[in-house]
């Protein structure tokens, strides 16, 4: 199963030692009995260390899900570890959690919640449409996937080339024109296939480890964003 990150920036001037200190114990749970034994169900935040510049930790969800079996259905407590970490970069300070989109949406609400009060504390981040093209475009053979959005054609929401067409640089460019490029498909120089969206969801479709799919957006991704947001 693929891998996936999403990026968020803090906007709230918060060290990662007032981070660290306000998330720790942060939780909301209740018990629930099930088949004469209890739960703890809701989240909470565990195993916060700061290392290597960074605030890291997991941000655990407990729930009690409904299955079918053999026509009976069946509650069972089920517990969702996801790992996230605060990552500085410069002046600015971003949060990294390993979930797709959905699940990375809802952690950093959560988490956005006990670091501060003040709502837009926790922010989408975004990569320019330029800084995303410069990930892929100086290796066109690399490239698996293009998705352009905006599209300017009547009702065509988003126009899709794959690898073979972007060999043919006169369509690429035909495509940038009506439309701006959203997502991106690509091999890396160390060989890794991911896809990069705009809104900083970063997918590993090849085998890798997480601490690795965290090192690579800490170094390829971040830096991107952060000189997109000091040209702004």
């Amino acid at each position: 199963m693929p891998l996936a990150i999403k990026v968020f920036e803090v906007v709230e001037p918060l060290s990662l030692e007032e981070l660290a200190l306000r998330l720790r114990g942060y939780g909301v749970l209740e018990v629930e009995e099930v088949e004469g034994r209890e739960y703890e169900i809701g989240f909470r935040v565990e195993d916060l260390e700061i290392r290597e510049g960074e605030l890291r930790g997991v941000f655990e969800e407990s729930f009690i899900a409904s299955l079918s079996y053999r026509g009976e259905e069946v509650k069972v407590p089920v517990s969702v570890q996801t790992d996230f970490r605060f990552v500085e970069r410069g002046d600015r300070t971003f949060l990294a959690v390993a979930a797709k989109k959905a699940r990375a949406n809802r952690v950093a609400s959560r988490i956005a919640a006990a670091v501060s009060a003040r709502k837009g504390a926790v922010i989408e981040a975004y990569l320019r449409e330029e800084d995303l093209r410069r990930l892929y475009e100086e290796r066109p053979g690399a490239v698996k996937v293009v998705v352009f959005t905006d599209v300017r054609l009547p009702d065509v929401d988003k126009l899709t080339l794959y690898g073979g067409q972007l060999a043919e640089s006169g369509l690429y460019n035909e495509y940038l024109r009506l439309g701006r490029v959203w997502y991106a498909v690509f091999e890396t120089e160390g060989g890794l296939v991911v896809g990069v969206a705009r809104n900083c969801v970063i997918t590993f479709f090849s085998r890798i480890d997480p601490e690795e799919a965290f090192e690579f957006v800490k170094e390829k991704i971040m830096p991107l964003i952060a000189a997109a947001a000091s040209r702004s």
